[in-house]
């Protein structure tokens, strides 16, 4: 760690092509996804945006941060499944329209038929679409192999951004590892938006090591069966104490309890997500992340604790 890491990501953009199967004029890392949001929107400079709510807060700070004008339209989860003609004309009237798969906080995948559909339609009115799929690569969806090198489909539609975050599958949070895959001409107007070194050579080392390791190893798809089976235990006890579970193809999901419920868990030594600040959900629910099993049964037990004092 004695010399800069390359300002051109050379080998860090030749790995993340490698994984993704595109060109390295078509990729470009950074320091997490949030870094690569702020980037993109910056480098597209909407006047108007859409999103589709409940959604991510860092849409709307980053939009935020070039002055956009923002329409938030309301679905039942955050996701294109639901979309209607109200929805498709708001899209049509956006310089941008921001998409999560999965939805967060909500956990639901995005219908690959209604997404194609979806770009097909913005693509023709010249609208750019940023598909973030921070947390794609441990939901049900990459059950499917093709979904996983979805970075295809930028070469299809010159529109399109896919923003990818590695913190997540690699559970390394300190370290902030993301890249976006869009056209070559994209890319280079992303990078523009950036510090000459905006890799440290940490991050860049670990950036490297993690595609090597989701390309040539089974990670993804043991993560994906203990997600499964965990997400269907947490669901399970956490609807058996009477709360109302929402489902989710994620590794997180929400249900509905009391509205104490945060404080009391914080008093546990336990972080939930209070959700009240989405657009769209009340107080009374939370997201849970789904985790090992020792950690999920703690979890419900201590649930079931604090549930008679709340």
């Amino acid at each position: 760690y004695g010399v800069y890491p390359d300002p051109a990501q050379g080998e860090v953009r030749r790995c993340i092509a490698d994984l993704e199967m595109v060109s390295p004029h078509a990729v470009l890392a950074g320091n997490g996804a949030s870094e690569l949001l702020l980037a993109v929107v910056r480098a597209v400079g909407p006047k108007r945006a859409l999103l589709f709510e409940p959604a991510y807060g860092g849409y709307e700070y980053a939009l935020a941060s070039v002055g956009c004008r923002i329409r938030h339209v309301m679905t039942e989860a955050g996701t294109l499944a639901y979309w209607s003609g109200e929805e498709a004309e708001a899209a049509e009237e956006a310089d941008i329209v921001l998409i999560c798969d999965p939805s967060n906080p909500m956990g639901r995948n995005v219908d690959d038929e209604k997404l194609r559909g979806f770009l097909d339609r913005m693509n023709r009115r010249g609208t750019k679409v940023v598909l973030d799929e921070s947390f794609l690569l441990m939901s049900d969806k990459a059950r499917d192999v093709s979904a996983r090198r979805r970075g295809a489909l930028t070469e299809e539609y010159g529109n399109l951004f896919i923003v990818r975050s590695l913190t997540k599958i690699l559970a390394s949070p300190g370290i902030r590892m993301g890249y976006v895959i869009s056209a070559p001409e994209n890319i280079a107007a992303v990078k523009r938006q950036l510090p000459e070194w905006n890799l440290s050579a940490t991050a860049e080392e670990a950036i490297i090591a993690g595609c090597r390791l989701l390309k040539e190893s089974d990670l993804i798809d043991r993560g994906l069966q203990m997600i499964r089976e965990e997400r269907a235990y947490l669901m399970r006890e956490v609807s058996a104490m009477g709360f109302a579970v929402y489902e989710s193809e994620a590794p997180y999901f929400c249900f509905r309890g009391p509205e104490g419920l945060y404080d009391a868990r914080l008093k546990q030594g336990i972080l939930i997500r209070d959700c009240a600040n989405f657009r769209g959900l009340s107080k009374g629910i939370y997201r849970i992340a789904v985790k090992d099993h020792a950690s999920n049964a703690a979890f419900c037990r201590k649930l079931k604790e604090v549930c008679a004092d709340v």
